[in-house]
C-alpha cells in the first residue's frame, strides 16, 4: 500500500509539474471569410480545450480586445493589421483568409449615380485604418479630396439605422449591411472589384503569443484550412450552416462569397511565404497610404511582419 501511495504521489507532481498553456482566443466580426473557424469547430477539427471562438458586432471591438490583451489572434484586414503595429510593434500576419473583390462597397441612394456626386454629400464610414483607406481610394477614384465630402464616423452595426434615418446620403460597408442597405433603398456605387488585391483580411498574432502557443497555432491553422475545404467542395452542406449562424439567407451567403477570393494553403505560401513574401509589395503600398491619409503606422521596416510557420504542414 505504501508502495501504492507513493507511486500515485509521483505521478500527481508529475502532472502538476506540467506547464499549462491557456486556450487560444480568435476573435473578429461577422464575415463569410472568416467562417472556416466555425465550420472547423462544428466538425470537431478545432478543439474546445485548444482555441475559444469569439465574435463582435464591429471592427473597433475586435481592435480593442487585441490591444487589452483579451485576444491572441484577430480577424483584420490588412491595412487595420499595418495600423495597429503603432501598438503592437511585434505583430505578425501568420495566415491570409481572403482577397475581398467586390464584398467591400460604397453604397449611396439612388439618386446618386456617379462618383462624382459624392461631393458635398455625408458619407458614414467606420473609424478604422480600412474605413479610412477604401476611402481614400474612392475618392482617388472619384477624383475628389477629403476637403469635398463630409465624413460621419459609424459604427457597422448602426449604419443601416443612420442611412434609414437620413443622416448620410452614402455608406462604405461590407457584409450583412448590403443587403439590409440594399432593403432601405441603396445601390452599390462601387466595390472593391475595381482595385482587386488591395483589401485583405489576415489573421495576425504577436509574436510572443505565437511562440508561447505554438502548438495549437499550428492545430488552429490545419483545422482553419479544413473548415476552407468544406467551404469550396460541399457549399451544400456549409452554404447552409453560415447562412444560419449569420441569421441571412443562404442567396446572400453565396453573393457575399462571390465577392471573395478565399485563399488555401497553397495561396498562403505564395503571399506570406515567398522571399520576398508577395503580400508585402502590397503592404508597403498601403502604408504609404495610411501614412498620406494621417493616420498613425509602427515601424517602416516591414521584413518581420510575416509569419509563415503556421501555415506549413504540421502533425
Amino acid at each position: 500500500m505504501k508502495k501504492v501511495f507513493l507511486l500515485c504521489t509521483l505521478l500527481l507532481l508529475s502532472s502538476c509539474g506540467d506547464k499549462y498553456v491557456e486556450p487560444l482566443v480568435f476573435g473578429a466580426v461577422t464575415w463569410p471569410g472568416y467562417e472556416p473557424a466555425y465550420i472547423a469547430r462544428e466538425l470537431g477539427f478545432l478543439k474546445e480545450n485548444q482555441v475559444h471562438l469569439a465574435e463582435f458586432t464591429n471592427t473597433t471591438e475586435v481592435l480593442r480586445a487585441f490591444r487589452n490583451g483579451k485576444l491572441h489572434i484577430a480577424g483584420l484586414t490588412l491595412d487595420e493589421a499595418l495600423g495597429l503595429r503603432k501598438d503592437i510593434p511585434d505583430l505578425q500576419i501568420f495566415l491570409v483568409a481572403d482577397y475581398s473583390n467586390g464584398a467591400d462597397v460604397l453604397m449611396a441612394g439612388r439618386d446618386i449615380k456617379k462618383l462624382e456626386q459624392l461631393k458635398g454629400k455625408r458619407i458614414g464610414v467606420e473609424k478604422t485604418a480600412l474605413g479610412a483607406y477604401f476611402l481614400s481610394l474612392i475618392l482617388r477614384e472619384a477624383r475628389l479630396s477629403g476637403k469635398d465630402i463630409r465624413v460621419v464616423s459609424l459604427p457597422l452595426d448602426e449604419q443601416v439605422k443612420a442611412y434609414r434615418s437620413g443622416l448620410v446620403d452614402a455608406v462604405v460597408t461590407f457584409g450583412l449591411s448590403i443587403g439590409k442597405l440594399q432593403r432601405e433603398g441603396a445601390d452599390v456605387l462601387f466595390d472593391s472589384s475595381k482595385i482587386p488585391g488591395r483589401i485583405v483580411d489576415t489573421l495576425v498574432v504577436r509574436a510572443s503569443d505565437a511562440v508561447a502557443h505554438e502548438a495549437h497555432l499550428h492545430e488552429f491553422a490545419n483545422a482553419w484550412f479544413r473548415g476552407l475545404s468544406v467551404i469550396q467542395h460541399n457549399p451544400a452542406y456549409a452554404h447552409p450552416f453560415m447562412a444560419q449562424r449569420e441569421q441571412v439567407s443562404q442567396t446572400e451567403i453565396a453573393s457575399t462569397l462571390n465577392g471573395l477570393l478565399l485563399l488555401d494553403r497553397h495561396d498562403n505560401f505564395k503571399q506570406i511565404a515567398g522571399n520576398p513574401p508577395a503580400l508585402l509589395e502590397t503592404s508597403t503600398e498601403i502604408q504609404l497610404t495610411l501614412i498620406e491619409s494621417g493616420l498613425g503606422v509602427g515601424s517602416d521596416d516591414l521584413s518581420r511582419l510575416f509569419n509563415p510557420r503556421f501555415i506549413e504542414e504540421h502533425p
